[in-house]
């Protein structure tokens, strides 16, 4: 969205959360298998908020940051109509990615990869 130049967030954007990188989680799940824990909480090093989030993709891409937020009131009535209108294979992946856009999704801070140098890396390999 922020190389198209524009970026959705439901609600006011405040909620925050910590996105692991794929290889930090990898020791922490090597980690696990060795500890036998049932449940491991685990987080990236950054807490950020969604317009965080967001800034963070535009200054990667070079576009300056334009983002609409909207009303929290529309993502529960699209919840309410994806659910009145298919069937659950449909309904729940949606509902899950709709739900985690309204809460804090923060767990302990763990690794070194960040979100930020994340979509720099990002737009390193596609500006090639």
């Amino acid at each position: 969205m922020a190389k198209k130049g524009r970026v959705y967030l439901f609600g006011a954007g405040t909620f925050k959360a910590n996105p692991i990188h794929g290889e930090d989680l990898a020791e922490v799940c090597v980690d696990a298998v060795e500890r036998s824990e049932p449940e491991v909480k685990v987080g990236g090093p950054d807490t950020l908020t969604h317009n965080e989030i967001a800034a963070a993709a535009f200054t990667a891409v070079g576009n300056p940051p334009k983002i609409s937020h909207i009303p929290d009131w529309i993502r529960v009535a699209v919840l309410a109509m994806v659910r009145m209108f298919t069937g659950s294979r449909v309904y729940g992946p949606i509902e899950f990615f709709l739900t985690v856009m309204a809460m804090d999704m923060i767990a302990p801070e763990y690794g070194t990869h960040t979100l930020r140098e994340y979509f720099n890396s990002l737009n390193r390999t596609n500006a090639v």
